[in-house]
């Protein structure tokens, strides 16, 4: 296959756009500025089917549920760490107890907030 190589001049805005997504999809800037020309010119002609269509957007909704679940457990450890804290600041506070009852209030505190939550 013979390349012909052509200049092409963008505004700021979308260098840095192309920057940033070639970044996220872990590819150079120059293999996603083909693979735009190529999308932009089989959609120009018709020639983009909606399966592609389809893929493209099953792709970009499993990413996002990927970055969903990571933002859940996240939130959900941040809680737990809350709660902890929340719960040893208590104890010090007030008289002592074991590493077993600290424990237990820690794990009920938790499983109040997130059932606060699903509440919400």
């Amino acid at each position: 296959m013979k390349f012909v190589q052509h200049s092409v001049r963008l505004p700021l805005a979308l260098d840095r756009a192309l920057r940033q997504l070639s970044a996220r999809r872990e590819m150079t800037p120059y293999a996603l500025l083909q693979q735009c020309v190529r999308a932009g010119l089989a959609s120009l002609s018709g020639e983009q089917t909606t399966s592609q269509i389809t893929g493209e957007i099953a792709q970009e909704i499993g990413a996002l549920a990927a970055r969903l679940a990571h933002s859940e457990r996240l939130a959900e450890r941040t809680l737990f760490t809350a709660c902890a804290a929340y719960t040893y600041a208590r104890v010090a506070a007030g008289p002592r107890s074991d590493e077993a009852t600290l424990t237990a209030e820690i794990n009920a505190a938790f499983t109040r907030q997130l059932q606060r939550a699903e509440d919400s």
